[in-house]
């Protein structure tokens, strides 16, 4: 791959469309205010967050280059003495993958791993659009307990109910510097904190004494789980991202799961994003069998920011059900998350690799997410993930 390709490649996934940039623009534009307007988060970190949100992840899994058991997803078997790079098909040229050293840097640290068949049910919450006054006043309560204090803020009202800009947003400016994005009612990022570990530790202790939730008081003994996320860029540079959870690991398993999306910490070296428990109404709901989304996932109908031409043949390495928090839900509810390799994308890799970079110790990783719902109440209750300004949906041929 030359210079320009590497470009060109890079630009594809990472530069918004005329279309995006026009229609924000322009509701900056009809928003904008006489007084000075709060730097924005760096978009570098903005767009990390979005491909990180929805996935706990860790780096504790297996080492080197395995084979899955198709019986048993998820556990490695013993290493291949060798390894020989497959030729990529003609059509390999547009798949996307993250790239890391070790498959287990993308698996997930999830309470329903190896407990699928446990699970039939779960229960989905409706994401309301707040008010200006609901915002505020949530975000003042997330200001003390960081322990921040907010001097000048601004609101941005949301961009529609079918938009990625579904919930509104309130941002801040902190006494020390510290900015505040709140969105909704469930995320709130952090950013140019003097001390971004101080505000870790304080929004780790206010998680472990439930002091978002609405409940009262503690509830039962919580415990903190840490894991990392590492991937890296095609001129070798690494990013690490810190997933802290806190969730009671004898609580029942669909407890444990709803926590570890929304008692849930995202952080990197300059940036946080602190998620919370949701506030809209509660749905119960049955759920599809792991064997149908995997039936969806390789027929080539899924949704994510990965993508791959051959589902079909796909080494499919671990699968569990999680909670997607992604920007411009409807609703919180349950998807398989699926995580997968190509035996051709050493050969991918090779290809893409920056020169004087060494392709040998990098794997090709991949994470599909096919709605959990049962099929008949997908209509009903809609799943929506997004990619730049599209939906990130990908149909069979």
């Amino acid at each position: 791959m030359n210079s320009e390709q590497r470009y060109r490649s890079t630009l594809m996934g990472m530069t918004p469309s005329p279309v995006w940039r026009r229609d924000t623009l322009a509701a900056m534009e009809a928003a904008q205010e006489k007084r000075p307007r709060l730097r924005r988060r760096p978009m570098a970190f903005a767009a990390t967050a979005a491909a990180l949100a929805l996935a706990v992840t860790g780096s504790i899994w297996w080492s080197g280059r395995t084979e899955a058991d198709p019986a048993d997803p998820g556990v490695a078997l013993t290493p291949e003495p060798a390894f020989t790079a497959t030729p990529a098909p003609a059509e390999a040229c547009n798949d996307s993958f993250d790239v890391v050293t070790n498959l287990g840097q993308l698996a997930a640290i999830n309470p329903s791993d190896g407990h699928l068949e446990e699970l039939t049910q779960l229960n989905v919450y409706y994401n309301p659009i707040p008010t200006e006054d609901e915002q505020r006043a949530l975000l003042g309560q997330l200001a003390q307990a960081l322990g921040l204090t907010v001097t000048e803020s601004q609101w941005t009202a949301s961009f529609g109910e079918n938009t990625m800009g579904r919930s509104p947003t309130l941002e801040a400016r902190c006494a020390d510097g510290t900015q505040l994005r709140l969105n909704g009612l469930y995320a709130l990022d952090v950013w140019d904190a003097p001390d971004l570990d101080a505000v870790h530790e304080a929004a780790q202790q206010a998680l472990l004494q439930d002091a978002f939730s609405g409940a009262e008081g503690e509830t039962a003994a919580p415990a903190v789980y840490e894991s990392t996320l590492d991937a890296y860029d095609f001129d070798g540079r690494l990013r690490t991202t810190r997933i802290t959870v806190v969730r009671d690991p004898d609580a029942p398993l669909e407890e444990q799961l709803l926590a570890t999306a929304f008692r849930r910490i995202e952080s990197t070296d300059s940036a946080l994003t602190l998620y919370l428990p949701p506030t809209g109404e509660v749905l119960t709901c049955p759920l599809r069998p792991e064997a149908e989304a995997l039936a969806a996932f390789r027929s080539g109908d899924y949704w994510g920011a990965h993508y791959t031409a051959n589902p079909q043949q796909a080494r499919v390495l671990q699968v569990v059900l999680e909670y997607d928090t992604g920007p411009g839900q409807p609703y919180f509810q349950p998807v398989y998350r699926i995580l997968y390799t190509q035996d051709y994308w050493d050969a991918v890799i090779a290809d893409r690799m920056f020169d004087g970079v060494d392709p040998s110790p990098y794997l090709g990783a991949g994470i599909a997410y096919v709605p959990a719902l049962e099929t008949d109440l997908q209509p009903l209750i809609p799943y929506r993930r997004y990619f730049n300004d599209g939906l990130a949906h990908h149909f069979p041929d």
